[in-house]
């Protein structure tokens, strides 16, 4: 089953609605949800469920034997995110963080899920039944405890605990008040199962388990998008996407998945299938960033939710279990903890590893991508040019005075609300890193001389003025371990192409430099995006991977110098300067790949768009194509710097498109004109502005007049 039709269609057998409603006079229960009702006094919350009907799973996990048996549970079960019944949960049973396997409900709370009617054959007109409420009773609330490990590793370990930490786990729409972070990722990770009477099937429905996923692969989502607002409009609506990137806790693999996927509030609880309709695992709420809003959705894997009770302490008494699995958590967050603050300069993979087992065409790629770091708390991504160590990254990085919100990074005018953001991660809380890591780390980058020979291309390296730069150090993700080394600058471009080169200090035996495409590629081509987005060196993940087409290629009309073996040509036919794509671009993957199916590198990634109050627009991004990276890959392979001198011969048309501006050769004077009382791309940036300030009105709209519903 390969179609993604039919795997829809598949998908829909086993996705619910799941509705938990009780008393709420003062209206508090509806707090932390971004969709809800609340009338006469009571209030109503939803989320997706993923409906396992019984003798669906050849082997079922011994925690629904186990919750059964104490229930005496004949018929099917139902997972969604505790989330959306502990509000109705009695006091007693509310603010517990342990496993719980008889919790009670408030008096007159009650839960409910909506199953979609299923087509009986094939009748002439196709439609299928009406869906139907079923009653359900909450059987249990099962941390998934590897799952919040990795979540908890992912943002850095006890560093991520801080509550000036710049992550948050939940719905942009809903904010969360008064929970810490730890509060929010074991809210994230903790399941509820759900027991309902046997669901009558015209078919027995069989699903199998997909095994341990990689980046790349293919994610299929169905859940009810907006919960109880609407369901007939939304109940079972799909979403697709890829695995971003896969997290580990201790020896579980794939234990929580980063999911490059478009999802809204009300999915959370939703199954996730792979492209072969196999159960991956459970949509839960995304991890959101405070100060862009982005969010990167997560997905709690089956393998975990099938291993969250041991078989052994089934037959022991519930008050035993619940200490045990104290216990268990506090150990393995404790041994989390342990590894995120022992970062060396090497850092091998466990065995069984899931980084060998990439997608065929991106594993070469994804080796050839860098995580770049300046300082203690500036990171980007970079690119392997050549066996020797050579690193290709975009200026900014190393010289954020020039493309900063004095000039790239707020290419606009203040007054305006679009500019473009150069996607370098600058973190709200800088890392702390003992003195002698950073010695290890984070040596000096010195000395005039490289891989090449004496530097005489001074035109283009850091001012002397410039040249106390903060540390620079460039982590390698080889296919078996991560490691470090300390980097020096050897060239920054002075032009408008907006590129640097690092060299190694020391180069490792095993490089894996980049294969570029110099072709330019077609519109609607599709590619990966590969870089160290959002999540920095202290997640210590490998890059993640997002996925698009693309949009759209930006062509200069008028020739292109190109400097060949000290004789500057001129190349006759126009060059693409810019790629545009739909995958999701977010800072921190900025200097990192465009990649092709076949994995050959078509891009360099440099900027997103961005609205004028701050947040980007990921799936809306800018990158450098090979093509006018050429004078890098010939200085790469020839070692002849005179190469690099068209880089930084000035070009306004370039600097134009790199604005978002009109063309120098449109009228000059009344461009001129414009731009004094405008400022550049004006009128681009004015529609994004009217855009955004409507969706703003809209939302204060919303907000103000529907309360209870948004």
């Amino acid at each position: 089953m390969e179609s993604l039709p039919d795997v829809a269609q598949f998908a829909r057998n086993f996705s619910v609605l799941v509705r938990s409603q009780g008393p709420d006079p003062k209206g508090l229960k509806m707090r932390n949800h971004a969709f809800h009702l609340h009338q006469t006094g009571s209030t109503t919350l939803s989320a997706s469920g993923i409906l396992l009907p019984d003798g669906c799973l050849s082997d079922r996990p011994p925690i629904f034997d186990h919750v059964c048996g104490i229930h005496r549970h004949s018929g099917d079960l139902v997972v969604t995110p505790a989330s959306v019944v502990e509000p109705f949960l009695t006091a007693e049973y509310r603010n517990k963080t342990a496993q719980e396997f008889s919790p009670k409900l408030i008096p007159a709370a009650r839960i409910d899920v909506l199953i979609e009617g299923k087509e009986e054959g094939t009748s002439s007109n196709g439609a299928a039944t009406i869906p139907r409420w079923s009653n359900c009773k909450l059987m249990a609330l099962v941390d998934v405890t590897a799952s919040s490990v990795a979540l908890l590793s992912l943002l850095g370990g006890d560093s991520g605990l801080q509550e000036s930490s710049s992550w948050e786990v939940g719905w942009s729409l809903a904010a969360r008040e008064g929970d810490t972070q730890a509060g929010m990722i074991e809210s994230a990770t903790r399941i509820a199962i759900l027991g309902i009477p046997k669901v009558e099937l015209k078919n027995m429905l069989h699903v199998d388990i997909s095994e341990v996923q990689q980046r790349g692969d293919l994610l299929i989502v169905m859940g009810s998008p907006f919960g109880i607002l609407s369901p007939s409009h939304f109940l079972n609506s799909i979403s697709s996407g890829v695995v971003a990137n896969c997290c580990s806790a201790g020896s579980v693999k794939n234990s929580l998945l980063l999911a490059d996927i478009r999802c809204l509030p009300g999915m959370e609880g939703g199954p996730v299938f792979d492209r072969h309709a196999c159960l991956v695992g459970m949509l839960t709420s995304p991890l959101r960033q405070k100060s862009s809003n982005a969010e990167i959705q997560l997905v709690i894997t089956w393998n975990v939710i099938a291993t969250a009770w041991g078989n052994g302490l089934q037959n022991e008494p519930q008050n035993v279990q619940q200490e045990v699995a104290g216990r268990y958590i506090n150990k393995e967050r404790r041994v989390l903890l342990n590894l995120a603050n022992s970062r060396g300069p090497i850092r091998c993979l466990p065995e069984g590893s899931d980084f060998p087992n990439l997608v065929p065409s991106l594993r070469k790629a994804m080796s050839s991508v860098a995580l770049v770091t300046v300082g203690d708390g500036t990171w980007a991504s970079g690119i392997v040019l050549n066996p020797k160590g050579l690193i290709l990254t975009n200026a900014h990085l190393l010289e954020p005075w020039r493309f900063g919100r004095k000039s790239l990074v707020n290419l606009v005018k203040k007054s305006t609300r679009f500019s473009v953001e150069c996607s370098v991660s600058f973190s709200e809380q800088e890392e702390k890193i003992s003195e002698d890591k950073r010695q290890r780390f984070f040596l000096s980058a010195s000395g005039s001389s490289s891989a090449y020979g004496d530097i005489a291309h001074d035109a283009s390296l850091l001012n002397r003025s410039h040249k106390n730069y903060r540390k620079i150090s460039v982590r390698l993700d080889n296919m078996e371990c991560q490691f470090w080394c300390d980097a020096s600058v050897v060239y920054v471009s002075n032009g408008p192409i907006d590129v640097a080169l690092l060299q190694l200090d020391h180069v490792p035996c095993q490089l894996c430099p980049i294969n570029p495409e110099f072709h330019c590629p077609s519109i609607g081509l599709p590619v990966h995006v590969i870089g160290h987005g959002l999540l920095g060196p202290r997640s210590g993940i490998w890059p993640s991977v997002s996925t698009g087409i693309v949009s759209h290629v930006v062509r200069v009309p008028e020739p292109l110098h190109i400097e060949k073996s000290g004789v500057v040509e001129t190349e006759k036919r126009s060059v693409p300067v810019m790629l545009q794509t739909t995958a999701a671009v977010h800072p921190g993957a900025s200097g990192g790949a465009v990649v092709d199916s076949d994995g050959h590198m078509i891009g360099l990634i440099t900027s997103n768009a961005k609205h004028g109050g701050g947040r980007t627009i990921p799936h809306l991004n800018f990158s450098i194509p090979c093509a006018a990276l050429l004078p890098i890959f010939r200085f790469s392979d020839e070692h002849d710097w005179s190469m690099l001198k068209v880089l930084d011969e000035p070009n306004d048309l370039l600097s134009s498109v790199w604005a978002l501006a009109p063309p120098p050769s449109q009228s000059k004077q009344s461009i001129s004109e414009k731009n004094d009382q405008e400022g550049k791309g004006s009128r681009f940036s004015k529609f994004l502005a009217k855009k955004h300030s409507g969706l703003e009105d809209l939302t204060h709209v919303i907000k103000e007049k529907l309360p209870s519903k948004l």
